[in-house]
Formats: C-alpha cells, sequence, structure tokens
C-alpha cells in the first residue's frame, strides 16, 4: 500500500493512486466492492475515453495530452476516476503533475480542505478536472507557436525533406492532440446527466459552465490547428512541386542546348572524306568557335522567350 495515500475530512475520502500496480487496485477493490471489469481497465493499458454508472459509484476514464520536449512530440495519459458521493480515487501514471501538485496542497493546507472537502466528493472532481483542463492551455500555446515557427520557415531556403518532416511532426501533435481531447464534452455531459442525487450536480453548476466552456475552446483551437497545419501542409506540396519543375525545366534546357551541339561535335569529328575541317590546322578551333557560338545563339532565345 505504498503507493496510496489518501486524505479525509468532513466525511469525505480522496485516495490518490500515482501508480497502476494490481495489488494496489485490489486492495481498492476489496474495500470499496467495486466491479472487477474497471479494476482491470486501470492496468496499464490504454483505454478509451468512458462513462460508467455502477451501483454505489461511476467509473470515469479520461485522456490528457503529455508532451515530451526531447522528441517535440505529443502524446498522452489515461486517468482513471473512481467517484461517488463521499469517495473520490483517482488513478493514473503520475505524467499528469497537475494531480499530485493539487492532492499535496489539500494535504497540506487546512483551508484548501475546507474549501473543497464539503458537500459531495464532485467538489473535488470538478476543480481537478477545471484544473487539468486549464493545464492543457500552455500545450494548446505551444503547438500554435510550432506552426507559426514552421510558417515563417516555409519560404525560406530549407530541405525540403526537413519542411515535410516538421509539418508531419505537426500533423500527428495536432492529430493526437484531437484524440486525446475529443470524449471529454461526451463523458461531461454524461456526468451531468446521470449524476444524480448522490453527486449532487445541480449544487455545481457554474463548475460544469466553466468546464463546458474549457472543452468548447479547446475543440476550437484544435480544429483552427488542424486547419492551419493542412494549409501549410498543401503549401508545402505546392512549393516542392514549383521546385521540381524548377528543376526539371533547368534540366531539359540543358538537354537541348547540348543534344544539337553533340551531334554537330561528332559529324565533325567523323574521319570521312569531305569533312571541311578535318585536315585543317585550326580546325579544332573552328569547331570550338561553332560550338560556343551555338549554346550562347539557344541560350539567347531561351531567355527572350523567358524559358530560362
Amino acid at each position: 500500500m505504498m503507493r496510496l495515500s489518501e486524505i479525509q475530512n468532513k466525511g469525505l475520502v480522496w485516495i490518490n493512486v500515482p501508480k497502476r500496480e494490481e495489488n494496489v487496485l485490489r486492495a481498492i477493490q476489496r474495500r470499496f466492492n467495486f466491479h472487477d471489469q474497471e479494476i482491470q481497465e486501470c492496468l496499464p493499458k490504454i483505454q478509451r475515453t468512458k462513462f460508467v454508472k455502477r451501483d454505489g459509484y461511476y467509473f470515469v476514464v479520461l485522456h490528457f495530452p503529455v508532451f515530451n520536449k526531447k522528441t517535440k512530440r505529443l502524446g498522452f495519459t489515461e486517468i482513471d476516476f473512481f467517484i461517488s458521493g463521499s469517495t473520490l480515487i483517482t488513478v493514473h501514471d503520475n505524467s499528469l503533475p497537475i494531480v499530485d501538485i493539487f492532492y499535496k496542497e489539500c494535504a497540506k493546507n487546512s483551508g484548501l480542505r475546507e474549501r473543497f472537502f464539503q458537500g459531495t466528493a464532485t467538489h473535488l472532481l470538478l476543480e481537478l478536472l477545471r484544473r487539468l483542463l486549464d493545464s492543457v492551455f500552455p500545450i494548446l500555446l505551444h503547438v500554435s507557436e510550432d506552426i507559426d515557427a514552421v510558417d515563417k520557415k516555409m519560404f525560406a531556403e530549407i530541405s525540403g525533406r526537413v519542411m515535410a518532416e516538421e509539418i508531419l511532426r505537426l500533423k500527428t501533435n495536432v492529430v493526437n492532440f484531437r484524440k486525446t481531447m475529443q470524449g471529454h464534452k461526451t463523458v461531461l455531459e454524461k456526468l451531468v446527466t446521470h449524476g444524480g442525487r448522490e453527486l449532487d450536480m445541480s449544487s455545481y453548476q457554474n463548475y460544469v459552465n466553466t468546464l463546458r466552456e474549457y472543452t468548447n475552446e479547446i475543440w476550437h483551437t484544435l480544429e483552427s490547428q488542424k486547419e492551419s497545419v493542412n494549409a501549410l501542409h498543401e503549401t508545402n506540396e505546392s512549393l516542392v512541386g514549383l521546385r521540381t519543375n524548377e528543376v526539371m525545366r533547368f534540366l531539359t534546357v540543358i538537354s537541348v542546348v547540348t543534344f544539337p551541339l553533340t551531334l554537330l561535335a561528332t559529324l565533325f569529328a567523323i574521319r570521312a572524306p569531305g569533312n571541311p575541317l578535318i585536315n585543317q590546322p585550326f580546325g579544332f578551333w573552328a569547331i570550338l568557335i561553332i560550338i560556343i557560338f551555338g549554346a550562347v545563339l539557344m541560350t539567347a532565345v531561351f531567355k527572350k522567350k523567358k524559358w530560362l
């Protein structure tokens, strides 16, 4: 039970489990008579977001984004909640500092316990969700800054491969972010609808409204970021196409210039009777001057037609 800590105040209990160990979860199951399915779903395997109503308690699974500073990639972590009128149990993998910060604040500060350990355990749950959603906004801002940074680099002399990798990383981050947050609104509405008298959801309408505003704002921002990244991807594809066309045009011009000159030089090199320059003392230089003149003439024609 070393991986479990508990706060009790005014008949309310908050148990925090910062590591998913089966022996700890089984001990909690025996104490509160939880269903075996929920205990299995709390073990280290990512579950989908969900809301389950059981006799005497509710089980909620939510995902939250986690940003890896080394790889600059966005992942997500799961946090599970067992909630009843008098009990809140949080099960997670310690990837969300906000949970432990709030828990330690409540454990050390009697004023916070007096503030949040009143009414039902719903007060604790909604305050924790508010703080967790509030911590999402800095990550949203970071993703937006990444998008702006790539946008500024778009027309710089940067390798197409490097730019494509940056845009792919952004697209992956936004997709993972959307997958992480897409179930929050549904779970919140189910919690409000099915919470009933036991959770006394009607007494916390201000919290519910705040959480709705947060989830809507986060989702609208993610929609905007998705459109921005798609626009960057399309712009980069167009730029890569233009650069490829420029290269192909340049190579085509070189081929058009060199082919007739090569043919001319080959003809003059044929040792056959009647070749006008084959036995002349300055034949080589004459051929060279003809080739240079032909190259200059064709280049001038191409520039006049704006092919170069």
